[in-house]
């Protein structure tokens, strides 16, 4: 796994959450959802696998309602819901 992406169903949510991400130092990116996913409003964010811990504890304390899943990116592009 090189990198998650947190897919929301509220394209709100999605910005809120890499913001909060990064005022705590983690680097966020939004991104497009990949259609593979079929979640979320569109956009997610993107962070390194390395903070996975991190940002899992972050997305169930804040409990945003729309949060849709994490899905892992690994080598070679696959997808997969972690």
């Amino acid at each position: 796994m090189d990198y998650v992406i947190v897919a929301f169903r509220s394209r709100t949510h999605t910005m809120r959450f890499a913001e909060e991400l990064r005022r705590r130092g983690v680097p966020a990116e939004i991104v497009n959802t990949p259609r593979r996913a079929y979640v979320g409003c569109g956009l997610s964010v993107k962070v390194s696998a390395r903070f996975f811990p991190f940002v899992k504890r972050l997305e169930r304390s804040l409990g945003f309602d729309s949060f849709a899943g994490f899905f892992a990116y690994g080598k070679g592009g696959g997808l997969k819901g972690v």
